[in-house]
């Protein structure tokens, strides 16, 4: 979906992929990692066990606060960095947690992208997500019906590409008709 906006023309911001970033290249980070939870979540060659880290703050609220109170702020200042360069851009901000975070009013236009739940399970099973997991993470999220009816637009990811593409490039339009 992302890739659609950039297609248009549009910047993106993908805050899964800032954290990612964060967990790979960041020092501070890197570095208050290995002071909260030492050598166990980290691989032989240094690199950060994602799903040592999420193994940790899935099952500890506790854990999942303290990271969240580290990487949120970083993530935030990398979309605020983002705008402040380009102001006259269009952007798109993938925010996972949107709601969650209470983040809704920090952007003018938000859009909720739907799939139904054995479809996002199936895609969640690829990506080598046990059913464990996927339900750790189902229970860390509001529920897509009430995503849905809070956002400004729906578009459904839940047939072919080429319709999610139709929907995009419709959505895209209106947009730029405003």
């Amino acid at each position: 979906m992302v890739q659609l906006f950039a297609e248009a023309g549009w910047r993106t911001v993908e805050t899964d992929a800032i954290v990612r970033d964060l967990l790979t290249n960041n020092e501070t980070v890197l570095a208050a990692l290995r002071a909260r939870w030492g050598a166990a979540v980290f691989h032989v060659d240094g690199t950060v066990d994602r799903k040592s880290v999420a193994q940790r703050v899935f099952t500890d609220e506790t854990e999942l606060v303290w990271l969240e109170g580290l990487l949120h702020p970083l993530v935030r200042a990398v979309w605020e960095g983002a705008f402040a360069a380009a102001p006259e851009a269009d952007w798109l901000v993938e925010v996972p947690l949107l709601f969650e975070k209470r983040l809704e009013t920090q952007f003018d236009l938000i859009v909720c992208v739907t799939s139904p739940p054995e479809i996002v399970e199936s895609r969640m099973v690829r990506r080598g997500y046990s059913g464990v997991e996927i339900e750790q993470r189902r229970q860390r999220q509001m529920p897509l019906e009430e995503k849905a009816r809070r956002a400004d637009c729906v578009i459904s990811n839940g047939g072919s590409l080429e319709f999610l593409k139709q929907q995009t490039k419709r959505f895209i339009a209106q947009v730029k008709t405003r």
